[in-house]
């Protein structure tokens, strides 16, 4: 069992030669706040088609036994039960709307290092990390006894 409560939305963009296959762009990945399943539930209501078979690239292509058992990326993600994986276009941007558990939220986070960003008033990078990482903090001098 999976504990997705969080979401993420990420740009990406076609893969040039492959049909149905996107990349990252790097760009306009923020948290989303909403419920994936619903948000591409309305999406679909609203009129905008969804593909919940598009495969990113990083996802699909790295180790087989993750797409076919996630139920993300299998025939369990079925927009008539509660899709938990779309890629959509709106606004003339194509993204990847995706729920995650925390731990995949925080290494998405960092492929857009960035403090004032699309989700920024959400949840600033710096909630992630300290200003100076510690292998360049400066140590107290030893004093001499």
């Amino acid at each position: 069992m999976m504990f997705l409560f969080n979401g993420i939305r990420a740009e990406v963009e076609p893969v040039p030669k492959k049909k149905g296959w996107y990349q990252l762009t790097g760009k306009h990945i923020e948290r989303w706040t909403m419920d994936v399943s619903d948000t591409l539930g309305d999406l679909r209501g609203s009129g905008i088609k969804v593909d919940f078979q598009a495969k990113v690239m990083g996802i699909h292509d790295r180790e087989p036994e993750i797409a076919l058992h996630d139920p993300r990326f299998n025939e369990e993600n079925n927009p008539e039960h509660g899709a938990t994986f779309g890629v959509y276009t709106a606004a003339g941007r194509t993204y990847m709307l995706m729920a995650v558990n925390q731990a995949e939220y925080v290494i998405f986070r960092f492929l857009c290092p960035h403090e004032a960003g699309d989700d920024g008033e959400f949840d600033p990078i710096s909630e992630y990390r300290i200003d100076v990482p510690a292998s360049k903090a400066k140590r107290p001098k030893k004093v001499a006894a």
